[in-house]
């Protein structure tokens, strides 16, 4: 039952919902029988809980009261086609909102038969669409009632109208693994077997994506056909494959050339190698490969290989003979190179999957203490969404923070360029997000942690050095700030808060930091910046109730830190220090300039300055 939660302009609107809210039929006759033209009441909307905006026989209708939707037809001249916002339970837990729809789409939607043939013999329209272009066939064929839409189309439901996106019914039917409707919308109403999706997914696709081994039998008993879909480049046949389902890949093969049978093998062999798939069967691997090259060599199909080779696999190429295949059996790590090499050349370099294959190697190699070609080959990644114009994954570069610092624990060397090219991508994810800016905020401060860490414990060439410090001069010089406070680099670097929630940078990377405060400080960072509620760095570092570091406080004040900056609340850091050894330390260093004591006696005694001194003293008068 819908809550009333709103109130509305007039005592009859607001008991006319109560009434049908409750179901209450008799109290509904009683009510509207005291007022003239009820229906002006009945072909309004009326704002519900959750943003919903519902006329009184949608309510009826979301509350399943057949009867009384059956009486309000039968005395009152209602307009079927007002528009409303539902909300609408899937799945039993997710709420999702539906704009613009009519009261029969949502009779549809929440599968009731006996409202929608009330509302269809009443005059409602069938063919209504939604913003998403969904109507209630559509409705009726996801929920699976074969009676409703039997109905639907005997009274005149469009069955050519598609979602947006081209999504037809049958790819719905296919993608609830309905085959009773499936059926009945190919063999009866004759959908196109073959129409998809404008992304290029059609049912036999969707049917393998979704495992479902009866649906692509029946469809290709059809006549469905193997072609590639437009977002990733992949046929049923390679998703099957890549999805290791041999027995879906047999079960196309007699549709598809000699060609896209054999390329399947390999990308299945392929998959047996990728980890990210499933558990890793080099043998399997090792087997569809050698069927495939058997398949080449029998009606001599050579591979179309790329010449030029790539240092992260080992200047290697795709094996073309048995025998190449044979070796690889003595190296693991070849097999590995090979099925990557295999996935780069089916799939292509701009591929989601091939990406995450590259990835998951990478992962896989650094867990097993090969940090350094696990960097590599997470850097062609890296360097592929680059030069490809791939939207970067905020957690895949936080990645990168968490593989430095493992490094760095244990002592092995970060090449100084991969660091470059992180914290330079990093950089310019800041320029241009929209979203997700203070996370790669952070993950950048985690980066430069790395730095001050690589320049305190590596023995670094001169060179090294400068170009470490020349980059972060350049990151300081960008002026980041967090935009949910407002904070610096500095201020994160110095806040006890500043945690990554991830076990190789919490273990390495933790706040507050001298060294990397003194790096960003070298590197031309602000001892006074504010934020957004007047905090300098020493305020953030002072407040952090169980942090006691003297040499922090030295630094803040050899970089020529104000110990008397009031904040947003006319608070020193002095009156924000909340550990008592840190308090008489920072006594010691208080030593006012005539200047400061000026600024504080001008800000004390409200005494109005901004006409009175130069315009560059203004700011440091406001410090104070």
């Amino acid at each position: 039952m819908v809550e009333i939660v709103t109130k509305y302009k007039d005592n009859f609107s607001y008991y006319l919902l109560a009434i049908i809210d409750q179901g209450n039929i008799k109290a509904l006759k009683t009510h509207l029988s005291t007022i003239q033209n009820p229906e002006i009441y009945f072909n309004q909307v009326y704002d519900k809980p959750s943003k919903q905006k519902c006329t009184p026989l949608m309510i009826a209708c979301l509350n399943r009261y057949t009867d009384m939707i059956r009486i309000i037809l039968s005395y009152f001249q209602v307009d079927l086609e007002v528009l409303n916002d539902i909300e609408l339970m899937e799945n039993d837990h997710d709420a999702w909102t539906f704009h613009n729809v009519t009261v029969l789409w949502a009779a549809a939607a929440i599968n009731n038969f006996e409202i929608v043939k009330l509302l269809v013999e009443n005059g409602a329209k069938i063919n209504h669409t939604t913003i998403t272009n969904s109507t209630a066939l559509r409705c009726a064929c996801c929920n699976g009632n074969l009676e409703m839409v039997r109905y639907l189309v005997d009274h005149g439901a469009d069955t050519h109208i598609t979602k947006i996106h081209n999504e037809t019914n049958l790819i719905a039917s296919v993608f609830n693994d309905d085959l009773i409707m499936t059926t009945y919308l190919v063999d009866v109403l004759g959908y196109d077997i073959n129409q998809y999706t404008d992304d290029g997914r059609s049912p036999l696709y969707v049917a393998v994506d979704r495992e479902s081994y009866d649906q692509v039998l029946f469809l290709l008993s059809r006549g469905a056909r193997n072609f590639q879909a437009v977002d990733n480049q992949m046929s049923p046949i390679m998703l099957a494959a890549d999805k290791r389902l041999p027995d879906y890949v047999n079960a196309i093969a007699p549709h598809c050339s000699l060609v896209e049978q054999i390329e399947a093998e390999e990308l299945l062999g392929s998959a047996y190698a990728c980890g990210e798939q499933g558990s890793v069967d080099l043998d399997k691997c090792l087997r569809y490969l050698y069927q495939a090259m058997q398949h080449r060599l029998e009606f001599d199909l050579p591979k179309t290989i790329h010449p030029s080779t790539n240092d992260i696999f080992c200047h290697r190429l795709e094996c073309q003979t048995i025998d190449e295949l044979h070796v690889l059996q003595t190296n693991h790590n070849n097999i590995y190179s090979e099925a990557l090499l295999v996935r780069e050349r089916l799939l292509g370099v701009k591929n989601a999957k091939y990406l995450q294959s590259l990835r998951y190697r990478g992962a896989a190699l650094a867990d097993n203490a090969q940090h350094y070609d696990g960097v590599m080959l997470w850097l062609y990644e890296l360097e592929l969404r680059r030069h490809h114009s791939i939207p970067m994954d905020r957690d895949e570069l936080r990645q990168w923070a968490s593989i430095f610092s493992d490094m760095i624990y244990i002592s092995t060397i970060i090449p100084i360029s991969a660091w470059q090219t992180v914290t330079s991508v990093i950089v310019e994810e800041l320029n241009h997000a929209t979203t997700d800016f203070d996370f790669h905020l952070y993950t950048l401060l985690y980066l430069i942690t790395v730095a001050s860490q690589i320049l305190s414990k590596t023995k670094l060439s001169i060179r090294d050095q400068k170009v470490l410090q020349k980059d972060i001069h350049s990151i300081v010089q960008c002026q980041f700030v967090s935009q949910s406070n407002g904070s610096t680099l500095l201020h994160m670097s110095l806040n006890s808060t500043s945690s990554a929630n991830d076990y190789f940078i919490d273990r390495n990377c933790r706040y507050p930091s001298f060294d990397t405060a003194r790096l960003l400080l070298r590197c031309g960072a602000d001892a006074n910046a504010m934020d957004a509620v007047r905090d300098t760095p020493l305020h953030v570092f002072v407040s952090n109730a169980n942090t006691f570091n003297d040499g922090t406080i030295e630094l803040l004040h050899s970089a020529y830190a104000h110990m008397d900056c009031v904040n947003a609340l006319g608070e020193t850091p002095m009156d924000v220090v909340l550990n008592s050894t840190t308090r008489q330390l920072l006594k010691l260093k208080i030593n006012l300039s005539l200047k400061c004591l000026c600024a504080r006696f001008i800000q004390k005694n409200r005494i109005p300055y901004h006409d009175k001194i130069h315009t560059s003293l203004i700011e440091f008068v406001k410090k104070h």
